[in-house]
């Protein structure tokens, strides 16, 4: 110990250096510090070329050693990045949509504000900042300032171009949050990012409801999905499997085995907030042609987004329908595994969209037309009715139809039918990403004492494409007396 107490006085001063140098070190990478001095240095500088013709004229845009360069065919430089400014990456884009390219810059510089700063600010700081500047191109490769930023609060680590939005610039913070940035009148806000759903399985309506609303309720369904209306209103996009038709005629009403719903239970569900209405289950047909034209049609007058039938009329397949919000394009598919009341696909091939059989030409066939989703959608969701009823276990039928639905590429598999809760799980694609299935959610509402579950998932912009954010299922009380 005393020679170690010796050891350290006569080397003190250089171990006090050593500290010293050491504690600088982790104040210059770990904290606002470092930025006094230069950016930080988990900052990955970009390196690039972009050739580009404007209004005739070949050009190169270079950005290269923190430096960004315009530079004619004849590699003349025609402008150069401020000296003072730190190149972390850059874009060509027609940001405002007006035909003509804009040069977009991620850059780091001294200060948090540029020349013109709030007038409640007196002096500006000089420490580094990361901002992202908009520049014109004119006739002649001449470059003009059209829009800098002042600090825009988030540290971005990269950020691209939207693939199939060029004028959309999404951006990744250090910690793996992805925003999303849009020109706007004069500058760029950020927008959206994500899209919220909530989903639900069968909505059962058996005669002693029909009969409950009619006699206590004046006819009226509400009472049924006014306990969920707050949480579906609030997400982005709702869905429902209704496993029962519409009909506008009295002496059509009926339960089981042969349902045939009042149009009153279409108007709650609409009041209730769905926006997406999955009808392809196995008794899509208790009404024939009647049930589902009825059903489509008053739907769709109430702007909700019908899949899995078409009515008996139309003469051309729609294996889905595209919607879009917050800047995702989303496919929904629904499919059922049969119908009670017989196959109707000879005379009318594209009323019902069934899962496809045992033959190999039909099973490719249901691989091809989701795939072929994927040439304007970002994101895929299929609403499947399968499965065995009452079980909680995973029938094989299931078990063949999900490798199906991964090797299509869908992204969410929202099962119904089986009446109780299946679980849910995330099951790895052939290219290697994740597909999230809920094998069974249950009853939605129906007379049945059974439990069911919402299925709840955001997802978003990222790197790597539309991607889940988070997700849950969670089980209620499905029973309709159970309010």
């Amino acid at each position: 110990m005393k020679r170690c107490l010796q050891y350290i006085s006569k080397y003190k001063w250089w171990l006090l250096l050593l500290f010293a140098v050491a504690a600088i070190c982790c104040a210059l990478n770990f904290s606002s510090f470092r930025t006094l001095f230069a950016p930080l240095l988990w900052v990955d500088y970009q390196d690039k070329r972009i050739s580009f013709t404007e209004n005739g004229y070949d050009y190169s845009l270079v950005i290269q050693g923190k430096k960004c360069g315009l530079y004619s065919s004849n590699g003349d430089r025609l402008w150069t990045s401020d000296d003072a400014y730190r190149i972390q990456d850059g874009f060509l884009t027609d940001l405002d949509g007006n035909g003509d390219p804009e040069i977009v810059l991620l850059v780091w510089k001294r200060g948090t504000y540029g020349k013109a700063r709030p007038f409640w600010v007196k002096n500006n700081d000089n420490a580094y900042s990361q901002h992202i500047f908009i520049y014109d191109i004119s006739d002649g490769g001449k470059v003009s300032q059209k829009w800098f930023a002042s600090d825009i609060g988030i540290l971005v680590s990269r950020m691209k171009l939207m693939d199939k939005n060029p004028s959309i610039i999404l951006a990744q913070d250090r910690d793996g949050n992805n925003t999303l940035w849009r020109w706007e009148s004069f500058g760029l806000k950020n927008i959206e990012n994500e899209v919220s759903f909530l989903a639900f399985g069968d909505n059962i309506i058996h005669e002693p409801i029909y009969e409950y609303a009619k006699r206590y309720e004046g006819g009226s369904f509400d009472f049924l999905y006014e306990p969920f209306a707050k949480e579906i209103q609030s997400a982005d996009i709702a869905m429902v499997q209704a496993e029962t038709v519409l009909v506008d005629k009295t002496d059509m009403v009926s339960g089981y085995p042969s349902f045939g719903s009042p149009m009153e239970v279409g108007k709650a569900l609409k009041k209730a907030g769905f926006d997406v209405v999955a009808c392809a289950n196995n008794h899509v047909l208790d009404k024939g042609t009647y049930g589902i034209d009825v059903s489509s049609s008053f739907y769709k007058e109430n702007g909700m987004t019908v899949i899995g039938i078409q009515e008996s009329t139309e003469k051309e397949y729609r294996p889905y329908e595209l919607i879009s919000k917050n800047g995702i394009k989303i496919a929904l598919f629904a499919y059922t595994y049969g119908t009670n009341a017989g196959d109707a696909s000879d005379k009318y091939p594209y009323m019902i969209h069934y899962l496809p059989g045992d033959s190999d030409a039909e099973r490719n066939a249901f691989v091809s037309e989701i795939k072929s989703a994927r040439n304007e959608a970002d994101f895929v969701i299929v609403y499947v009715h399968w499965g065995d009823e009452y079980e909680t276990k995973i029938s094989d039928q299931q078990k063949e139809m999900t490798a199906l639905l991964a090797e299509a590429g869908a992204d969410v598999v929202i099962g119904s039918h089986p009446h109780v809760v299946q679980k849910a799980e995330l099951v790895k694609r052939p290219d290697g990403k994740d597909m999230l299935v809920f094998y069974s959610l249950g009853n939605f509402r129906a007379d049945q004492e059974y439990k069911g579950a919402k299925a709840s998932f955001v997802i978003e912009h990222s790197f790597e494409g539309v991607s889940i954010k988070e997700w849950q299922q969670t089980e209620f009380e499905a029973y309709w007396k159970l309010k």
